[in-house]
């Protein structure tokens, strides 16, 4: 099939209106904080997060969204430094990944940023960024152990 420059056009008028539909949140729909702009694409495809279903960590009901990332990681955790002000902020290297937890004193809202692989203290990019809500809350030794890939109830 011979491309026309007509349909060429109803192509380009397509893909450019199917991108400007796109959305591209500033805060988690579950969590109500900011989100990081980085989130959206350098395309601006939008940031819908990827819902994670509906599970339990220590018996605590938790919903979770995540969201790809397009920064470095020394960016992200910068950017939710600054964001996150009233929230820990915990810092730990396991499964070969840089792993940054932000969390409320209560144990009820978690957002942790994880690193692509690579050595600690390498400069990587951002793997993902993930914003978590629990019910009950749950304590801090369990969100600590979380960094470290392990479920600890207590």
């Amino acid at each position: 099939m011979k491309w026309s420059p007509a349909w060429i056009a109803v192509f380009c008028v397509v893909l450019i209106s199917d991108i400007a539909v796109a959305a591209t949140l500033t805060t988690d729909p579950i969590t109500g904080l900011p989100l990081d702009p980085a989130t959206n694409s350098r395309l601006n495809l939008g940031n819908e997060p990827t819902k994670i279903p509906v599970s339990a960590i220590c018996n605590s009901k938790t919903e979770a969204d995540f969201y790809s990332v397009y920064s470095p990681i020394d960016e992200t955790i910068a950017w939710y430094t600054s964001h996150l002000k009233e929230f820990k902020h915990a810092h730990a290297y396991s499964g070969g990944r840089s792993r940054d937890t932000f969390y409320n004193s209560g144990g009820t809202i978690i957002v942790t940023v994880t690193g692509e692989l690579g050595q600690e203290g390498m400069k990587v990019d951002t793997h993902a960024v993930v914003y978590y809500t629990l019910q009950p809350g749950i304590s801090e030794k369990a969100i600590l152990a979380m960094l470290h890939e392990k479920i600890v109830c207590s």
